[in-house]
């Protein structure tokens, strides 16, 4: 009993860290996998159907198809809506001035999830931990309107300072 008493929390520790470790990566590849078929389908000017996907604060006056794209990026992912966050942005200018979105530029699309701590314990080592990517990709097509770039409100304890035209891919 004395050897089960010690044993057993340290066990169970490491039993639900490697159950965590394994929903924050799951969430990781979900996220980036999202964001990449996200950015291609608006490189290729598929910018889905729907602007009603709880975008939260967003800013910078992006257009109704940017807007649409970042509801089809948070669908693609298919984590929470809320807790998902997305920025794009035009490869030729920083988020500061409107994206051109000219045929052959970049088309770059950011995305903020944060981590879910499943157990109470977990939470003071991963705090307020952001799972975060980036995604840019070649804009194939000439788009039949004049797109902005347009972002939402970066999650609480993060921001948007990783996510620019020239800056490495979190």
């Amino acid at each position: 009993m004395v050897e089960l008493a010690i044993i057993l929390p340290i066990f169970l520790l490491l039993v639900f860290g490697v159950i965590q470790f394994g929903i924050t990566y799951n969430n990781l590849i979900t996220l980036r996998q999202g964001t990449r078929e996200a950015a291609r389908q608006g490189a290729v000017g598929n910018f889905g159907s729907t602007t009603s996907c709880s975008l939260t604060g967003v800013t910078g006056s992006p257009s109704t198809d940017i807007q649409k794209l970042m509801c089809l990026a948070k669908q693609q992912i298919g984590l929470q809506y809320v807790n998902t966050r997305v920025k794009i942005l035009s490869g030729s200018a920083d988020f500061t001035s409107s994206g051109t979105f000219q045929k052959g530029e970049a088309i770059i699309v950011c995305v903020q999830y944060p981590v879910d701590a499943m157990a109470k314990f977990v939470t003071p080592v991963l705090g307020s931990a952001v799972l975060k990517t980036k995604t840019s990709m070649r804009i194939e097509t000439s788009y039949t309107s004049s797109e902005t770039a347009g972002q939402e409100t970066a999650l609480s304890g993060s921001n948007w300072n990783w996510c620019t035209v020239s800056g490495a891919a979190p």
